[in-house]
């Protein structure tokens, strides 16, 4: 999987896992009131399941941050130089 590749999924796992969090926190239950005007929760999703998506998901944005970080230490830039003193010395 190139960078690039690995980057576009991450945005879109980020997007799933903002999905997941609304659902968990919003979604996750059913309120209902009945005659009495008594208010009943029933779950709609079991929030232990939930969450373990949300973990795995960050889990792999950990690892891919990593590996992409990991990546860029170690790839050289050809073709540009710098003279990194003259870039950042002081007005003259």
């Amino acid at each position: 999987m190139t960078v690039n590749e690995i980057l576009s999924l991450c945005r879109a796992v980020r997007s799933r896992v903002n999905s997941l969090k609304g659902l968990r926190d919003k979604v996750s239950v059913e309120t209902s009131y009945m005659e009495s005007k008594e208010k009943v929760v029933k779950p709609q999703y079991d929030c232990r399941l939930v969450d373990r998506k949300i973990t795995n998901l960050q889990k792999f944005l950990y690892e891919a941050d990593s590996k992409v970080k990991q990546s860029n230490a170690n790839t050289k830039i050809e073709g540009l130089n710098a003279d990194v003193e003259k870039l950042l010395a002081p007005l003259e």
